[in-house]
This record gives C-alpha cells, sequence and structure tokens, in this order.
C-alpha cells in the first residue's frame, strides 16, 4: 500500500509488498510496515491484484460509493481504492498519487467494478495531497481526487470522532487476496471489492504510527493487502455507517498477524471539508 506504488494491471516482479525502513520503529522486533498499494508494474513479470486477505464478497448496494484507482506511471498501470465522498470528489491515500517523488500521468476511477452492466471509469480532473504528507513517517497520508465529471452515486459521511479502541471496523478494497506475509504468492486481478472486519487496537501496538494522524488496527487472521490503500475503513457511529480511516499500510513479521495502519479521516476533518467545499 504505502511508499508509492499502486496496484498493477500488467505483470512484473515488482508486485511485492514494500517494506519501509525500520528506523523509526517503536518496537525494534517489528519489521516495518509495507505499503498497501499494489506495486507499479514494470515490463512483464508480475501478476495483477485482487482484494483483503481472508475478506467476503462486499454487496455492491452498499458500496456504490466505493471506486477502484488506476493511476498511470512509466513502469506501467497501478490501482488503489477510493471512497466517493461528494459528488465529483474522491478521497485516497496520498502514496497513491506520489510515487518516489513522482505523480501519474494519469489518473481514472472506476465505479461498480466488476460488475459487467453498471461499470464505468470517469478520469480525475485533478489529484491533492495532503499538504503536510510525509512518506517517511506516513504522516498525513491521503488525497482528494477530483472528477472530470460528477457522479449520480451516493457518497459516504465522513466520521468527526475516531473509532474507540476495541471498537469493530469494516475495511474495504480491490487489492491482493493472498496473504500479506507471503509476498511471493501470485496477486490475480480484482474481480469485486473484497470487505473484512478488524478491530481498533491502541496506537502502541502498531511500532510505526508516529503521531496521531493514524490509528491501529488488528486481527488474527484478516488483513488488508496491496491495491486496498486509499481505501475505507468504516465505522458504525449511532447506527450510522461513517468513513473513519483511509487504509495506509500493514506491520511486516514478527509483528503480530495482523496490524494494519489507518489515516484518521476526524483527524484530517477540517483540511478535507475545507479543500473538498463539504460543508
Amino acid at each position: 500500500m504505502r511508499n508509492g506504488k499502486p496496484t498493477q494491471t500488467t505483470p512484473s516482479n515488482s508486485d511485492t509488498i514494500q517494506a519501509r525502513s525500520g528506523r523509526r520503529r517503536r518496537r525494534p522486533v517489528a519489521q516495518l510496515l509495507s505499503v498497501l498499494v499494489t506495486a507499479v508494474l514494470t515490463a512483464a513479470t508480475a501478476t495483477p491484484a485482487l482484494a483483503v486477505f481472508n475478506g467476503s464478497r462486499a454487496d455492491s448496494d452498499d458500496y456504490a460509493w466505493a471506486v477502484r484507482v488506476q493511476l498511470a506511471y512509466p513502469e506501467g498501470v497501478a490501482s488503489c481504492t477510493g471512497s466517493l465522498i461528494k459528488e465529483d470528489t474522491v478521497v485516497t491515500a496520498a502514496h497513491c498519487i506520489r510515487n518516489n517523488g513522482r505523480s501519474p500521468s494519469a489518473i481514472d476511477v472506476t465505479f461498480h467494478y466488476g460488475q459487467k452492466r453498471d461499470q464505468y471509469t470517469i478520469g480525475v480532473a485533478r489529484a491533492v495531497p495532503m499538504p503536510h504528507y510525509d512518506p517517511a513517517l506516513i504522516k498525513d497520508d491521503i488525497a482528494l481526487l477530483f472528477l472530470q465529471s460528477a457522479v449520480s452515486e451516493p457518497t459516504i459521511g465522513l466520521a468527526s470522532t475516531p473509532a474507540p479502541v476495541g471498537a469493530e471496523v469494516t475495511v474495504a478494497g480491490f487489492g491482493c487476496t493472498g496473504d500479506p506475509f507471503k509476498a511471493v504468492e501470485p496477486c490475480d486481478a480484482p474481480r469485486r471489492l473484497i470487505e473484512t472486519q478488524l478491530t481498533t487496537v491502541p496506537s502502541a501496538s502498531c511500532p510505526d504510527i508516529a503521531g496521531p494522524w493514524q490509528f491501529c488496527t488488528y486481527s488474527p487472521y484478516t488483513s488488508a493487502n496491496r491495491g486496498d490503500s486509499g481505501g475505507p475503513v468504516i465505522w458504525s457511529d449511532h447506527g450510522e455507517q461513517k468513513l473513519v480511516g483511509v487504509t495506509n499500510a500493514i506491520e511486516l513479521p514478527p509483528a503480530p498477524a495482523y496490524l494494519n495502519l489507518s489515516a484518521s479521516i476526524p483527524y484530517e476533518l477540517d483540511w478535507i471539508r475545507a479543500t473538498a467545499g463539504l460543508r
């Protein structure tokens, strides 16, 4: 996911989870974060991507606002996941649109991905990362994509308060379905959106969280994976489903399986509202 390389639609050996340097780890035993973007494809040896390890197919009616994000880089086409928060605005991860300091030459988003009759794609007119985005810290890893035209799809509401520790949240995405701890396994092309449930845990549980801009979730058997970067983390706040986070990265072994890092929507809410023109 993080570290700047989206999901690819052509095969390549670079379709591996990218590990971040361990210099900022709070626990020396934890090998650091893997980015949750599917790596940018190179010439001709990788494989495309599926979604969420040990998840289940999401109900398309519940996720009409979820999009697959395709990004054109010189090495090939990469992909992430995103959420429609306004008729012309999608939120995703900043590392999807900033690959080693570079920006993609073109970005498209696809609604109802995998549903033959309903699927359609719209170009992105402008991509704006959070101004203080810092890939080294995975800080403020959120970006907004402004579509070339508005759509009539439903939008997902934004949470104004963080999910408490112990809360169950839902993660969804178009990333790989294999075990993220086994990056050598093939990553088949995504067919539909996949979801899974994780539990929020104290931030100290994730050695790579360096500030309040992120929160940590855990499961012993399921996780986000490459290509899920930018995807929704949803929490039911008083019975209403809200976007509480954006998938950023995972901790690599020997961290306990599976620790996911997500950018906090409540923490970035003022910037998102002001930049997207939301009231």
